[in-house]
């Protein structure tokens, strides 16, 4: 017997049951014809039938697409709305029409039963609520379609804040990703026009945003390492987590007795200065990402909180963005070609990224770029959107069939919600000096940095090494092949002319290249042993050798502004 296959069917039932209600809302929005198309419109009037008894009448509202698609995505539940919140930050993935509408999503739940919340930290933590706490009130703080929040009291008295998973929510989210990677397998199968918005990659990636949000024990240690990186910096406070009170379900942190950020009249009354809370809070986002390349990407009004003293802190670390050093690297040079106008800089930051196709026409994107970093910058903060700048931006980037990474548009989101909250609080706040000057300083600190020098010519000397290494294998095996006559090459032409003219640019180069690679290697032959006469005391070998030097460097250069002139192809 496959018992493997036994323990499968609960999760397939759950999937039944739960698909049936999925194709009832779909078919109920209007979305019978995509349904048939996919191969499911049969079922979904089965199931009609069966479980409301013919009573089904299509929706008349006469709402256009993206307003059913918003509003099947509120009934569908937790899932489905943290999926239309995530596209709604994702132009370069959806429709913009339908970016608006799903901007309107929010997480309209109930809470569930103070009860359930006192049940499940009893559970979690294996002891009755009265000897983990003074005091803990079942109404809650908050509630969301993942977790809610109750306020407590310690045992030595101390102020927190439990977050509480919704129960079930684990096997609800499995149940709805296993059926939404079936539609969107079943999309790319039968509707063309969806292919080039990559279905089944959508949700495989919210997949992996979604399954590491409802993982407390991942919040804690982000809250935990934001601790460790503004510990010396007195401007910023981050709440204290207390671990041995954290699962996966459950998260225990200090309560932040603060003010609302954009509470302007409290604020005033407090003696704060909003202006100052203005730009420490554009500094802060800047530190995270291009300092600590680990930041908030959910800096909303609601998470950010006015202590005293000016002071910032950030709760609900549940979104995170991480960059590497690499990454670092990459958005360092985009910002400085941002702030310094440099278009083809841009440009070659994004190739850096390895998001630019081969076949993208890099003149017009470069146009397109300096098109709209002329247009933003040196723009005061009252005239300029950072919201609308990465939209506009993500919309060229679309237009020219580049696919965004995830933590880009993440990094895009803080900073518009950053420079949103800057706005309410300082309106004639002039962003771009602000960001000028710290991103050049990082940009030039980094490249300084002998640890960066030191590893990107380690990895160099690796890559080298792999390739030395391999080489003489490969050309045996290829002399082998071409020896026995079993070497078969497989060409793929399209856009021939365009391939002959990059293949001659190509070999020009490569010749250009050996040949200076040969004058070089001569010169220094040349230098290294003199020989023949001596002219005023120095050999002419030296002197042919010196020119030969020089030439090589004319080639050299040569060939760069080559290079440079055709965006670094």
């Amino acid at each position: 017997m496959d018992w493997g296959s036994l323990t499968r069917i609960p999760q397939a039932l759950r999937n039944i049951g739960r698909g049936r209600q999925i194709l009832t809302v779909l078919t109920r929005h209007g979305f019978a014809d995509v349904l048939a198309r996919v191969g499911l419109e049969g079922a979904s009037q089965t199931f009609l039938k069966i479980f409301t008894l013919n009573r089904y009448r299509p929706d008349p509202s006469g709402h256009s697409t993206e307003e059913r698609i918003r509003m099947a995505m509120e009934e569908l539940g937790p899932t489905f709305v943290k999926l239309g919140q995530i596209l709604a930050t994702r132009p370069d993935l959806v429709p913009l029409s339908l970016v608006h509408e799903l901007k309107k999503l929010e997480d309209r739940v109930l809470p569930f039963p103070g009860a359930e919340a006192r049940a499940e930290v009893e559970s979690e933590l294996g002891k009755p609520v009265g000897e983990l706490f003074q005091s803990f009130e079942e109404a809650p703080l908050a509630a969301g379609s993942i977790a809610q929040v109750h306020r407590a009291v310690l045992k030595d008295g101390q102020r927190v804040v439990v977050k509480v998973r919704r129960p079930g929510l684990e096997r609800i989210i499995r149940t709805d990703l296993d059926i939404m990677a079936k539609l969107a397998q079943l999309m790319e199968e039968n509707l063309p026009e969806s292919r080039s918005y990559h279905p089944r990659a959508i949700v495989a990636e919210f997949a992996r945003s979604i399954v590491r949000e409802i993982d407390f024990t991942r919040e804690a240690f982000s809250i935990r390492k934001f601790e460790r990186n503004f510990r010396d910096d007195e401007r910023f406070v981050v709440p204290r987590v207390y671990p041995e009170m954290c699962t996966k379900k459950l998260l225990t942190v200090e309560f932040i007795d603060g003010l609302k950020v954009t509470s302007l009249d409290e604020l005033r009354r407090g003696g704060h200065n909003p202006a100052a809370i203005a730009r420490n809070g554009v500094q802060y986002v800047l530190l995270q990402i291009f300092r600590h390349g680990f930041f908030h990407g959910d800096p909303h009004a609601g998470n950010m909180f006015v202590l005293p003293g000016d002071k910032l802190c950030l709760v609900d670390y549940g979104l995170m963005g991480a960059l590497d050093e690499d990454r670092l690297d990459e958005l360092l040079s985009f910002m400085a070609g941002v702030v310094q106008k440099d278009a083809a800089r841009v440009v070659r930051s994004f190739r850096h990224m390895g998001i630019v196709p081969e076949e993208t026409d890099l003149r017009a994107l470069r146009l397109d770029a300096q098109d709209l970093v002329e247009r933003y910058t040196d723009v005061p903060l009252g005239r300029v959107d950072i919201g609308r700048f990465f939209a506009e931006l993500f919309e060229v980037l679309t237009r020219h069939q580049i696919r965004v990474p995830a933590d880009i548009h993440l990094l895009g989101k803080a900073l518009a919600t950053a420079e949103g909250i800057a706005r309410q609080l300082d309106p004639g706040l002039d962003l771009i000096p602000e960001i000028r000057p710290f991103i050049v300083k990082t940009y030039l600190e980094r490249l300084a940095r002998f640890r960066s020098l030191g590893r990107d010519v380690r990895r160099a000397a690796e890559d080298y090494a792999r390739l030395f290494q391999a080489l003489p294998g490969e050309v045996n095996r290829i002399l082998t092949q071409l020896r026995k006559g079993e070497l078969e090459v497989a060409a793929h032409f399209r856009d021939q002319d365009r391939l002959v003219r990059d293949g001659n640019r190509s070999s020009n180069r490569v010749a250009t290249g050996l040949v200076m690679a040969g004058i070089l290697i001569g010169s220094a032959m040349l230098v290294i042993t003199p020989v023949g006469p001596a002219l005023r005391g120095i050999q002419i070998s030296t002197i042919f050798g010196a020119l030969g030097f020089i030439f090589a460097g004319v080639l050299g250069l040569g060939l760069a502004a080559a290079v440079w002139r055709s965006g670094g192809v």
